[in-house]
């Protein structure tokens, strides 16, 4: 019992000893906040853009060919071309010179001077590979590649010896690297000379993944030329749709096709920016829709930080344009707006149908 009593004795004075207060801070009157200062960095972020464009068939009709000069005919058109960094042009007629006789339709012979015309009109690139290259035979084709030579004019698509075949048409343009292709589907059933295959690039699938594949790690862009599709077609065939995927799985970026001699509508595949035809850019043809043809561009971007370089397929649109004769009755290239009755369709008709707004 004793023991017991002591025992709740001392519990109550643990107890009772215990006692609860709030604990104070003393905060020294020069105290003051440590705030972290946050670290600034700058990205340096260098951005480039350049625009790739194309104009559709080149193709000089009777009296075309007969005309001394054709910077009249691009001059309400020149200052649309030449603000394109990198431009190519379809010349579809034959530039093999007086020397073989000048022709239009079925086998057509151009002067040389629509080389120079075009050049100092914009165009930095023509593309040979077409159905009527070898309209006057492996001599026509000699000639108009020494035209080429003659006034500095890069050519792609057809080639003077093997050794010209092999050289890879690569341009340069503001540190962004173009590759540059060009095929035809055929030859109007002219025959290329046993042992000459080099002459001409035909469509062969197998030929044009090698192609692309020998250029990865050389360029930062591949632009694909090809002369495909159904005269006065609207509409792509499957054909074309097919190989276009083919070519975009493959890497091609940009693909400008032609030979239809009619517009066609554009379409993006994945990366692949796809004009499947850009009609007629000028040409005496004037039913139904072949005056009207246009220049298709496309931006691309590159961008450079940390070390690292960054490609971009941008935007692509469309300049429509016309041909048209002027007062002197010259056919001449207009901006589509301005050719009035004398084309058979707009600018809205041309938006709806290419699928692009059409640029002003």
């Amino acid at each position: 019992m004793v023991r017991l009593i002591s025992l709740f004795s001392l519990l109550m004075m643990a107890v009772g000893g215990c006692s609860y207060s709030e604990e104070s801070i003393a905060m020294p009157k020069d105290f003051k906040p440590l705030y972290a200062k946050p670290i600034e960095y700058t990205i340096q972020a260098d951005k480039t853009t350049i625009t790739v464009g194309m104009i559709g068939d080149v193709l000089l009709h009777n009296p075309l060919f007969t005309y001394d000069s054709y910077g009249v005919a691009f001059e309400r058109v020149k200052e649309k071309l030449t603000e394109i960094d990198f431009l190519l042009a379809n010349q579809e007629s034959l530039p093999g010179g007086k020397e073989l006789g000048l022709s239009g339709y079925p086998r057509f012979n151009s002067p040389k001077h629509i080389i120079r015309d075009l050049k100092a009109s914009g165009v930095d690139m023509i593309s040979l590979a077409n159905n009527h290259i070898l309209d006057q035979g492996e001599k026509g084709l000699t000639n108009a590649l020494q035209h080429m030579n003659e006034y500095n004019m890069p050519y792609v698509g057809a080639y003077a010896t093997e050794e010209d075949r092999a050289q890879q048409r690569i341009v340069e343009v503001s540190g962004i690297r173009i590759g540059v292709l060009s095929y035809t589907y055929g030859l109007n059933g002219m025959a290329i000379p046993d042992g000459k295959e080099y002459l001409v690039s035909l469509i062969n699938k197998n030929n044009i993944m090698t192609d692309i594949d020998n250029m990865e790690g050389k360029v930062d862009i591949i632009a694909v030329s090809i002369h495909w599709g159904d005269e006065y077609a609207l509409i792509p065939t499957d054909f074309q749709k097919e190989l276009a995927k083919e070519l975009s799985n493959a890497g091609a970026d940009i693909i400008f096709g032609h030979h239809p001699h009619v517009l066609q509508k554009h379409e993006q595949i994945g990366h692949t920016s796809v004009f499947y035809s850009l009609g007629n850019f000028y040409s005496a043809q004037q039913f139904d829709s072949t005056n009207i043809g246009g220049i298709a561009k496309v931006e691309i971007h590159r961008t450079e930080y940390a070390g690292k370089c960054f490609i971009e397929v941008g935007t692509s649109t469309f300049y429509p344009t016309a041909v048209v004769r002027d007062k002197s009755h010259r056919y001449s290239v207009v901006p589509l707006r301005e050719a009035g009755k004398r084309a058979i369709y707009n600018e809205s008709w041309v938006e709806r149908h290419v699928g692009l707004k059409a640029e002003k």
